[in-house]
């Protein structure tokens, strides 16, 4: 081969290299530039995956926190709970109470009805006593004037008798007397 054409395949070889060079800087800065946008990726997910951590240990804490007032709610719940049953023992209690006490009303109303009866029974029974006593108080009335009037008559015969035995005389008053009783 000769010298010129060993010359231009060098050439072409060089050529061939420097336009592989130049493919090869360029893929290379293409690479760089790749590189530095991943880098810069890179350090945005570094923040974010920071962020996520303490977004993380936040919602870790938020969730023990969570823990902890779900087992205050549930220790809540179980007072709550004892304290509904013992409220069902006490209402229930009261219903029995409230029945007896309905029981000793509708008692004491029957009573008090009888008693009503019985006052009612006591007030008519009282109007003819009443009314026996006015008639009493008016047959006395009449009977003090009668005796009022007899005790006039008797003295009117008194003074008559006493007339009597002035004229006939205490011996013939006496002999009439015993003549008119049978013996």
């Amino acid at each position: 081969m000769e010298e010129k054409e060993l010359l231009e395949l060098l050439l072409q070889k060089v050529t061939d290299l420097e336009l592989g060079l130049k493919e090869q800087k360029e893929h290379n800065a293409a690479v760089a530039k790749d590189l530095k946008e991943q880098k810069a990726h890179n350090a945005i997910v570094a923040k974010d995956l920071k962020e996520q951590k303490e977004h993380n240990a936040a919602v870790a804490k938020d969730l023990k926190e969570q823990k902890a007032h779900n087992a205050a709610v549930a220790k809540d719940l179980k007072e709550q709970k004892a304290y509904n049953a013992a409220f069902a023992k006490d209402l229930k209690e009261q219903k029995t109470q409230i029945a007896g006490i309905t029981k000793e009303l509708k008692e004491q109303k029957e009573h008090y009805l009888a008693m009503a009866h019985d006052i009612k029974e006591l007030k008519e029974d009282q109007i003819m006593i009443k009314q026996a006593v006015l008639e009493t108080n008016q047959n006395v009335k009449n009977i003090e004037a009668s005796l009022e009037s007899l005790s006039d008559q008797v003295s009117q015969l008194s003074e008559d008798q006493k007339s009597v035995r002035e004229i006939l005389g205490d011996h013939e008053v006496a002999i009439r007397t015993l003549r008119r009783k049978p013996v």
